[in-house]
């Protein structure tokens, strides 16, 4: 159901949206919705953004989506490289949207996470090349602003003084026995590589990689190279190609299908394609695996009939708030959003969203990611308003509406925009009065609301004005109390919050201090626990509704079988080092480790299930001084790994170390390894010895 005049939720402001569904009916196998809190709003001429609060058969699943309309002639998307390159330390979207003026992003491709940061598919910036592409969907916008998902393939030419000769690759290094690559500065520093010759090229005409080049010189390929121009000759061209002189002129042409380059203002790379012609389709040349048959945050992108495009991002990994979705759910939610083709991006942590919500200059961060902070990733997509900035037509409040209990204090936030939503200077000082006056009290830019009912508050801004709607609620439709599963160590302290709705599911409002009890402890009026020896039970009631939390006091440890099944493995595999039992104590485990230019990491493996209600991983480790950091491996209900540090070995001896879990941790779980990870050539040996779980409460 498209947005309109009719029974708008107050959250939509008195704007006639057209883009986003006003509430998602989403098809099985999602799962079923018993709530749906939408939140829609105005970014630019042609773009929505909609936040969905869902409550779920499966848990709370949030939706952020961003839908942009095609063909308008003051919008224009883009791919955005982290820092301009292909080879970097990554980028958060936020920081991306934030130098290049966008009003929304979302990350894009696969990445080589952790060493190059390399987008691992098609790029396609400003209508250059950047990047050739892989056997893997991707997302087009050809440069009348029509969104299109295809595989794309590439096709190059390299003109030599006396023979032609195919180009494989723009900005991909030639694998062992591969053919001819055209490299540019975008692609980075040029690894040493045994196996390939590399040209220097000068441009002296056309618009690289696709132009003229003069060579200057046949550089030493054992050695790294600076960010240039460079044909990159592979064993396999060797003989085709040779090796030019100094001096000759060379010319590099190509293009992509089934869509032409000169057609394509912007690609990027993403996979698998999970939504054609309405219905779900496996991809096999995607990521797949059993990560993406679990719910995890999510990122992607689909096209309506109209051509109409969303980018669409789920929450993920956060029991309490937001537990994410599978593949075939992600495709069902395309659906409900009427697309009829979709792909996904890169997940996980790396899933992000920014806009520049309405009446904010900027665009910032939308969701909350997994990993607790934005992650920074390898490149994504771009909207961008062109519309210019005119007179100011409209005021407008973050929040566009309050929803409160009694006693709640909200602060209200008025900027003046243009007609294309782009904040201009106020043109008077704006004065607030709340509608009717029993409600609640407007001091110092916030609303402290003082009575049940419903109104607005009325803001005059020299010659606009605008109302935002109010609601105050007496008693919650529904009251939370988080974390769900709280501990607390004996004699400690924990931070309880309260989460309240109302009847739609939207949040409401609470004030600073409420009226906590507590058996069993001390809380004050912030939810601040102080507990002895012994449980605690909290509760919370506001109006008519309560809500209750028992809060386990203490732990106690559990040894958990770590020697017998431990085994040796490296990252990647065929590492030097090994595992053994026994060495120093007859339940020690010992693990060597001599990691190589490639290794990254050797483990400890093993399979061990976690009592229910554990909260921590205790061990004793003797410290080899090297400099590694050990960690830990988890899999989680969902067989989501989770990897979570415990030392860094710079105190030679043994050493006592606790790993607290992260509450989101959704149990139950179980031990995968323990390991090290480290620069390569850095070797050592560890030995580890009474593994046991930390479980919350007594025995």
């Amino acid at each position: 159901m498209r947005a309109s005049y009719v029974d708008l939720p107050v959250t939509i402001a008195a704007l006639l949206l057209t883009l986003l569904p006003v509430q998602l009916a989403v098809p099985a196998p999602f799962p079923q919705i018993t709530a749906d809190a939408p939140t829609i709003s105005a970014v630019a001429p042609g773009v929505e953004y909609g936040e969905y609060d869902l409550v779920t058969a499966a848990g709370p699943i949030v939706v952020h989506a961003v839908a942009i309309a095609p063909h308008r002639p003051d919008l224009h998307l883009d791919t955005v490289l982290a820092h301009g390159a292909l080879t970097s330390r990554g980028e958060p979207v936020t920081a991306m949207a934030d130098r290049t003026g966008a009003v929304a992003g979302i990350n894009g491709d696969y990445f080589d996470i952790g060493q190059t940061d390399q987008p691992t598919n098609v790029v396609v910036t400003h209508g250059t090349l950047v990047r050739s592409p892989r056997k893997r969907a991707a997302l087009v916008i050809e440069r009348d602003g029509t969104p299109q998902i295809t595989e794309l393939s590439f096709l190059g030419t390299l003109t030599l003084p006396d023979r032609s000769v195919q180009i494989d690759a723009v900005n991909v290094m030639p694998p062992p026995g591969g053919g001819i690559s055209m490299l540019t500065p975008a692609f980075g520093t040029v690894p040493p590589r045994d196996t390939i010759t590399l040209v220097a090229l000068a441009p002296t005409n056309g618009t690289p990689p696709f132009a003229t080049y003069r060579v200057t010189g046949i550089v030493d390929n054992t050695v790294a190279q600076p960010p240039g121009y460079y044909a990159a000759i592979g064993e396999n061209a060797y003989g085709t190609a040779g090796v030019p002189n100094v001096g000759d002129t060379l010319a590099a042409s190509g293009d992509l299908s089934p869509i032409p380059l000169d057609t394509i203002a912007a690609a990027v790379g993403g996979g698998p394609l999970i939504l054609e012609r309405g219905a779900w389709v496996h991809d096999p040349d995607g990521p797949n695996g059993g990560d993406y048959d679990t719910r995890i945050p999510t990122s992607g992108a689909a096209i309506a009939p109209d051509g109409t495009l969303y980018l669409l991002e789920v929450d993920g990994r956060q029991p309490d708030e937001s537990v994410g979705v599978t593949r075939r759910e992600f495709a069902a939610l395309m659906l409900a959003f009427g697309a009829v083709r979709g792909l996904a991006f890169d997940g996980g942590g790396s899933s992000t969203l920014a806009v520049r919500t309405l009446g904010s200059p900027d665009a910032t961060l939308a969701n909350v990611p997994s990993d607790g902070r934005e992650r920074s990733v390898a490149d994504g997509l771009f909207v961008y308003s062109d519309a210019p900035i005119g007179p100011a037509t409209r005021v407008v409040s973050t929040p566009a509406a309050i929803r409160a209990v009694v006693g709640a204090s909200v602060p209200l936030a008025l900027a003046t925009v243009d007609a294309a939503d782009h904040v201009v200077p106020a043109t008077a000082d704006p004065t607030m009065r709340v509608e009717p006056a029993a409600l609640g009290s407007v001091a110092d830019g916030r609303f402290t609301a003082s009575a049940p009912g419903r109104g607005a508050i009325v803001v005059h801004d020299g010659a606009f004005v605008a109302r935002v709607p109010v609601e105050v609620d007496a008693t919650p439709a529904r009251l939370a109390l988080l974390p769900a599963q709280p501990n607390v160590a004996e004699n400690g302290s924990l931070a309880l919050q309260a989460r309240a709705y109302d009847a739609q599911g939207y949040a409401l409002a609470l004030p600073t201090a409420l009226p906590w009890r507590a058996q069993g402890g001390a809380i004050d009026p912030n939810g601040t626990l102080r507990v002895g020896t012994h449980d605690a039970l909290v509760s919370l009631l506001l109006g008519d509704r309560l809500a209750t939390v028992r809060v386990t006091v203490g732990s106690h440890e559990v040894a958990l079988p770590f020697a017998a099944p431990a085994r040796f493995l490296t990252a990647p595999r065929g590492g030097d080092g090994g595992v053994t039992v026994g060495d120093a104590c007859p339940d020690c485990v010992t693990l060597r480790y001599d990691l190589g230019p490639s290794e990254r990491a050797a483990y400890a493996v093993l399979e061990a299930p976690l009592p229910s209600g554990s909260v921590a991983l205790s061990f004793d480790v003797l410290d080899d001084g090297s400099g590694a950091q050990v960690k830990i491996a988890l899999r989680n209900a969902a067989n989501q790994g989770l990897y979570l540090p415990a030392i860094v070995l710079d105190h030679p001896g043994w050493r006592h170390v606790v790993v607290r879990f992260p509450p989101a941790l959704t149990r139950p779980a179980r031990l995968t390894a323990i390991y090290t990870i480290a620069p390569p050539e850095v070797a050592g040996t560890i030995t580890l010895r009474d593994v046991r779980a930390v479980v919350a409460g007594s025995p």
